[in-house]
């Protein structure tokens, strides 16, 4: 019995369920049952078949126990040596257990993500899954009011809040690169102010609620490819997005810590039948020392320039290719993306925004003076699609933005 009691089987079994797809655990699951039966009957009849046949050869096995104060008697048991067939049946019986313990591993894990699904958390605190590669980790992290992925790597790491799938924090070697308002509510009662929020199926004010919905509803955690400093996760149209927004469609978010830069990626596909059209946005807001004392440089000469703090908002070009910020400050830059945003401060260091894909245009944004939002200590460099996008059925629009910091 005591292969059938080594602890190790069941870690293998756990191993094989988090190495297997989503398809092939469902295959092992089917097919449990079956080698289980099967497995059994053949251990039975094998059994039968030497005891009646008289095939069971016989031997002893003596026990016996050394110590200091001498040797305790031996006892002598008679035990059978098996057969090639009983020792084959066992090995089909440990590997039944082995998938057994791979198939409710399995169970458990898809509770846990069907349970993040619903806004529950079921899965222990600080929990990591799939492979570590190297010395990087994903891991849930359930202890504060709203659940959140932390992703290491190295030295680094990123805090992502399910949600609104929102990244609160990018740390390298200890700097924050990110910036989260004093102000920001953490409860779920509202979106969270800071970091990167989506603004998804609308920039700004519009036909439905500001800026969308992405940011105000809790996202799917995809657990299979959120490993080894990774974390996806989706977004589906429900009965409360169709009531403001009539539209199919499937959101995918991935962040990921590379070496000294984390990427992150939105996806939006049409699951829908018919067209439809949408705007967005990463509403960035980035730490800084002082606002007074930082620097944003990019393609901003000649550019078309949107100043919505004007009244009415007046249309221009931009002045310079690089922006101090001394009031408050509303801009949009129109098509000046897919390129290279810097951020500099004198006290940090500089970190560029790389933004791609379908992110077209750059908005700054801060609330100059304004002590309750913390203006003095970030500014919202914002990749954004203000101009209509539309969307076939299927089809896939795509907006990548990287940040790479270069601290002092």
């Amino acid at each position: 019995l005591k292969p059938l009691l080594d602890r190790s089987l069941w870690c293998r079994g756990t191993t094989l369920a988090s190495s297997m797809g989503h398809s092939n655990r469902a295959r092992v699951e089917r097919v449990i049952p079956v080698l289980a039966l099967l497995t059994l009957l053949h251990y039975v009849g094998t059994f039968g078949w030497s005891f009646v046949s008289g095939q069971r050869q016989s031997t002893t096995m003596t026990i016996g126990q050394s110590s200091r104060l001498g040797s305790q008697p031996a006892l002598e048991l008679p035990i059978d040596e098996p057969s090639s067939y009983s020792m084959a049946s066992s090995g089909l019986f440990l590997g039944s257990i082995a998938l057994a313990g791979a198939a409710i591993a399995t169970r458990a894990r898809h509770a846990q993500r069907d349970g993040l699904s619903r806004g529950l958390v079921a899965a222990k605190d600080g929990s990591s899954w799939g492979s570590m590669n190297g010395d990087a980790s994903s891991s849930l992290i359930t202890t504060d009011t709203l659940p959140y992925v932390k992703l290491v790597r190295g030295a680094d790491e990123a805090k992502v809040y399910l949600l609104g799938a929102c990244v609160t924090s990018y740390k390298t070697d200890g700097t924050e690169w990110l910036a989260v308002r004093p102000d920001a509510k953490m409860d779920g009662s509202k979106p969270i102010s800071g970091g990167l929020p989506h603004c998804f199926p609308q920039f700004g004010p519009g036909e439905i609620q500001q800026h969308g919905f992405a940011r105000n509803l809790t996202w799917h955690l995809l657990e299979e490819p959120s490993e080894g400093g990774t974390c996806v996760l989706e977004l589906r149209d429900c009965e409360e997005t169709r009531a403001m927004w009539p539209h199919n469609f499937r959101c995918e978010y991935r962040v990921e810590l590379q070496d000294g830069q984390l990427n992150t990626s939105l996806k939006v596909e049409n699951t829908s039948g018919s067209d439809f059209t949408f705007t967005a946005a990463l509403h960035s807001y980035y730490s800084v020392s002082d606002i007074n004392t930082c620097k944003i440089t990019g393609d901003f000469k000649g550019a078309t320039k949107l100043d919505k703090t004007e009244n009415p908002p007046k249309m221009c070009k931009g002045e310079a290719d690089t922006i101090e910020i001394s009031k408050f400050t509303e801009e949009i830059y129109k098509e000046i993306l897919p390129g290279k945003v810097v951020l500099a401060d004198p006290a940090k260091g500089e970190l560029e925004i790389v933004s791609g894909g379908g992110w077209r245009d750059v908005v700054i944004w801060n609330p100059y003076g304004d002590e309750g939002m913390g203006a003095d200590k970030f500014v919202c460099v914002e990749s954004a699609e203000i101009a209509q996008v539309r969307v076939v059925p299927k089809g896939v629009w795509e907006g990548t933005m990287n940040l790479v910091p270069k601290a002092k």
